[in-house]
């Protein structure tokens, strides 16, 4: 019996909420396989690791100076000092920029085969079977590895969060982290207090339907206040100067999973659907009936936005 290994990400002594999904997936293939969830924390001290035994029965804490900032090649060694150390059997990473950055470093280091993007797993046949999505979210495939152990990286959003429970326990591990190519002079936060709207529950999207910024901001943003909610966009709008980067949907941006989705003025072209499509229910508005976000929308209103919107607004109010 091995471990199914979560490598933590945090930042400024924060841990993110990929890495609360990463331990509810960790979990479930553990459970399915028979082997046991875990997770090691890279820090220059062992205070996050108290945090994310809180979602996870065992935590294994590699401290060392040169993890006081992420960069891959100290997260990629350190990687494979607890892997070797331990009875690994895969190895969990989030697919966000830094989870992309050094997973084939890790995979590379102990002669894993990777799957990137995934957002399903099962386990069939004493192995474990990956879903993810190719061509630009047009269709799906299903992979799995021919070595002894995997890395995986999972889209944000494709789980919920494990909730928070008794602290498990926190053991030190010696991790060897030699030379560091890279060093980290400066984080910018380009959308300083923004919300990460891969966690968003509720979000209204907005594409190239919504005409202008003025409309953009009249529509898609005041009805995503209305229900308490995040506002998004298409790449179109984005590069239009509407809304900045943060609230893009799709390929060249985020990978999204609401409960609710409301996509207005949006035509459903695939490098939007492919950060989308995992959304629980999907409400789509759209005045050309031929519109392909219909072939994926849940409910579908043939209507103008501009008219649609309002009365959904005075209805809510009401």
């Amino acid at each position: 019996m091995g471990k199914i290994l979560v490598i933590a990400e945090h930042r400024d002594g924060k841990l993110s909420d990929g890495t609360k999904e990463l331990c509810k997936v960790a979990k479930e293939m553990a459970e399915m396989s028979g082997n046991t969830a875990a997770a090691a924390v890279f820090s220059a001290d062992d205070a996050i690791a108290k945090e994310v035994s809180k979602y996870i029965p065992e935590v294994l804490s590699g401290v060392d100076a040169k993890l006081a900032q992420y960069t891959a090649d100290g997260y990629s060694q350190a990687a494979k000092s607890v892997i070797e150390a331990g009875d690994v059997a895969g190895v969990v990473i989030s697919h966000g920029y830094d989870g992309v950055d050094f997973a084939a470093q890790v995979a590379m280091s102990i002669g894993a085969g990777i799957v990137s993007g995934i957002n399903k797993v099962e386990f069939s046949d004493g192995k474990f079977v990956f879903t993810r999505n190719i061509y630009n979210g047009k269709l799906q495939e299903q992979r799995s590895v021919k070595t002894d152990k995997f890395v995986v990286t999972v889209e944000k959003g494709a789980w919920d969060k494990e909730a928070a429970g008794s602290e498990g326990t926190i053991t030190s591990v010696d991790v060897a982290v030699g030379d560091v190519r890279t060093t980290v002079k400066e984080v910018i936060e380009t959308t300083k207090g923004a919300v990460d709207i891969s966690q968003a529950k509720l979000i209204v999207a907005g594409g190239r339907g919504t005409k202008d910024a003025e409309k953009y901001q009249a529509t898609v943003v005041a009805l995503a206040q209305k229900l308490k909610g995040e506002y998004g966009a298409s790449r179109a709008v984005v590069d239009a100067g509407w809304t900045d980067h943060a609230r893009q949907i799709g390929q060249s941006g985020k990978t999204v999973a609401p409960d609710l989705y409301i996509g207005l003025g949006l035509s459903g072209a695939i490098q939007h659907v492919a950060g989308m499509k995992g959304a629980k229910c999907i409400v789509a508005v759209n005045k050309d009936p031929e519109a392909p976000i219909f072939n994926i929308a849940t409910y579908g209103i043939v209507g103008d936005l501009f008219e649609v919107v309002p009365a959904m607004i005075e209805a809510l109010d009401s």
